[in-house]
């Protein structure tokens, strides 16, 4: 017994003093992780203005980037992912549902949903699942259908209805204003990076963010943002400054030119059948 008890007690000093130096070997490595510089993420975009003309039919933009501070494990095993994100100027948009009623299509019910994006895109080198986990591409608001869709209510209690959300997203896509690509993102190096994006011909007017962020196996590590303008030019820009800055003049040039395109025509068309 007295043994026993001897090697009980052995045996319990070797399982603390085993637990002691597990700790504060996992301290030395915690510090060590944290001494660390953590990785950052910088990225430029191959323009500055998308100009938009009459023929327009569309273009692609370039964005590059590079990964600061990478650790070359993650490297060498791939678990650094890029996900880059065009948002453009946000909006207001009201989706309506058709009835029929006494056999006529009506517009009845409705929702309005405030501060949409007006054009998403979205690349990556992989598909999101893969990425992160779906609360934290939620968060960040990664993905079409992660994309926050807030009702707009005028002093009355507007009930959400999944389906008119979907019908907006479905909408967008159809026009190629929501897009996902999970392979425009490609690695040129162990931590250079470039994404391509497509840009469709009736991309929204205005200011566009673009964003690309950083995970590693799961976790968000940092994000970088610029953005790019979309712009008419040449006559076009002229005829949109007009109709939006000087609508009155807009208005009577327009009625201008339409009386003296009808006065003509009918010099023209009216002297011949004599």
């Amino acid at each position: 017994m007295p043994r026993a008890r001897a090697w009980t007690r052995t045996a319990a000093a070797l399982l603390l003093a085993l637990t002691m130096l597990a700790g504060r070997l996992g301290g030395v490595q915690a510090q060590q992780a944290a001494g660390e510089p953590a990785e950052q993420i910088q990225m430029g975009i191959s323009t500055d203005v998308i100009g938009l003309t009459s023929d327009f039919s569309g273009t692609s933009i370039a964005v590059f980037g590079t990964i600061e501070n990478a650790n070359r494990v993650a490297q060498t095993l791939n678990e650094y992912a890029i996900v880059v994100v065009i948002r453009g100027p946000l909006g207001d948009y009201v989706i309506r549902r058709k009835e029929r009623v006494a056999g006529i299509w009506v517009n009845r019910s409705a929702r309005t949903y405030r501060a949409v994006p007006s054009f998403y895109a979205l690349t990556a080198d992989r598909p999101l699942e893969k990425i992160a986990e779906a609360p934290l591409l939620k968060e960040h608001e990664l993905g079409i259908a992660n994309i926050g869709l807030n009702l707009y209510s005028r002093g009355a209690d507007i009930l959400p209805a999944p389906e008119f959300a979907e019908s907006l997203r479905e909408l967008r896509i159809r026009r190629d204003l929501f897009t996902e690509d999970f392979k425009g993102v490609e690695f040129l190096g162990s931590t250079l990076f470039r994404a391509t994006l497509s840009i469709p011909s009736d991309v929204p007017i205005g200011v566009h963010t673009v964003t690309a962020y950083l995970f590693r196996e799961g976790q968000f590590l940092a994000s970088r943002s610029g953005t790019f303008r979309v712009e008419k030019v040449g006559l076009e820009k002229a005829l949109y400054t007009l109709a939006h800055t000087y609508s009155l003049w807009y208005g009577i040039i327009a009625v201008g030119l339409a009386i003296a395109t009808g006065w003509l025509a009918s010099l023209l068309f009216g002297g011949s059948r004599k």
